[in-house]
């Protein structure tokens, strides 16, 4: 719990993967750099180093990669797995960590290898959804070689843990690509992630939206986003209720009554598309899906996504858990992006470095001077 003080609302506003870039925290674990490439770990192409040992558990007689199997009987799944090492846990946040999958072939064609983890034909290890490829920086492995029917094959490959703490998913199916999935997937396994950051809720928008006043607004589009923008609430605010007490119902009349406020005085809604409170969890308010309207015009709100840190007044230091909950909502959105096709690294900026770019509107003091000197000091970024 936190405790906090003050009174209002209002804000600031005005109508209307690649991950590779992502840094990691201090805090997390550097991989040694003489063992974490994909090259001494990963399948990718030419099978890795993997015909210098072979499983311990399938008793199979490895050429590489690749071995007979003489298992297979009516009713065994297409993919047949044999075995299964996850990365062991608890993980450190950013480290570097690798799979590996023995599976055999117990349909009558042969799987044919990929030319590439991009291209749109060949058989492939792939992440079962776009949450676990963004979560891990991994969506596809390549098989080692061509896998005709009754032969094993073994996978192996390297990812880096998420910058956020807490339980991930981690789950792997073979696919032919743009053709069907093979087989079932892998058990889902959660992998737990430590040393990082968080871990922090993100809270929905109808956990708080109401039928009286929805959140209406033209739709975001996720591949025109260019930046982070930064606002603050601009006035003094009671953020923990009349017990001084910050809990999520404190959050939740404050996103209402900012709403009732916008609709009624204003006549759109509440233009951030999400919020940072004072335990560092994020609140959904425009969301990926609608647009921003809060930076000052169409030409600074399309390409930017708008994260409110509200203080108790305009001078006043976020708190310890908002600077590491912006952190946080930072790295989620420019992996969502990524994970859309958006090649931009999004920068982090603050409301006055886009609202001056408006010809029809005046500067701003937004986001005030203790945001605004995280932001020039780089301390926003994951």
């Amino acid at each position: 719990m936190f405790v906090i003080s003050a009174l209002a609302v209002l804000g600031c506003t005005s109508g209307d993967l690649l991950k590779a870039g992502v840094p990691v925290p201090d805090s997390a674990a550097q991989a040694d750099s003489g063992d974490t490439s994909d090259g001494a770990a990963d399948s990718g192409g030419g099978g890795g180093n993997g015909a210098d040992t072979a499983p311990t558990d399938t008793g199979l007689a490895w050429s590489g990669d690749v071995a007979p199997y003489t298992g297979c009987v009516a009713g065994d799944p297409a993919a047949k797995f044999l075995a299964q090492t996850n990365p062991a846990g608890p993980i450190t946040a950013g480290a570097a960590v690798t799979g590996e999958l023995v599976v055999a072939n117990c349909e009558g064609v042969t799987w044919t290898v990929a030319t590439s983890e991009t291209s749109v034909s060949g058989v492939k290890l792939a992440s079962t959804s776009d949450t676990i490829a963004d979560t891990w920086g991994r969506a596809r492995v390549l098989l080692p070689a061509n896998v005709p029917p009754n032969t094993a094959v073994r996978l192996r490959w390297a990812a880096v843990a998420p910058l956020v703490n807490g339980p991930h998913p981690w789950q792997w199916q073979l696919v032919d690509e743009w053709v069907r999935w093979i087989g079932a997937p892998t058990p889902m396994v959660t992998l737990e992630v430590m040393g990082g950051y968080g871990p922090f809720t993100v809270h929905p928008r109808a956990e708080w939206e109401t039928a009286t006043y929805p959140v209406e607004g033209p739709d975001m589009e996720m591949l025109a986003l260019e930046y982070i923008t930064i606002h603050y609430n601009g006035v003094e605010e009671d953020l923990d209720g009349s017990d001084d007490v910050y809990t999520d119902e404190d959050a939740i009349q404050n996103l209402r009554d900012m709403q009732s406020y916008y609709v009624r005085n204003r006549g759109y809604s509440t233009g951030y598309n999400s919020q940072i409170a004072p335990d560092g969890d994020e609140w959904e308010i425009r969301g990926y899906d609608i647009r921003n309207a809060a930076s000052g015009c169409v030409e600074v709100n399309r390409p930017g996504y708008t994260i409110q840190v509200p203080t108790v007044n305009p001078d006043a230091e976020p708190t310890p858990a908002q600077v590491e909950g912006v952190r946080a909502a930072v790295l989620r959105i420019r992996q969502a992006a990524a994970a859309a096709g958006n090649p931009n690294f999004l920068s982090i900026n603050g409301h006055r470095d886009v609202r001056s770019l408006c010809p029809d509107e005046g500067g701003t003091s937004c986001p005030g001077e203790p945001l605004y000197g995280r932001i020039v000091g780089g301390v926003f970024e994951p």
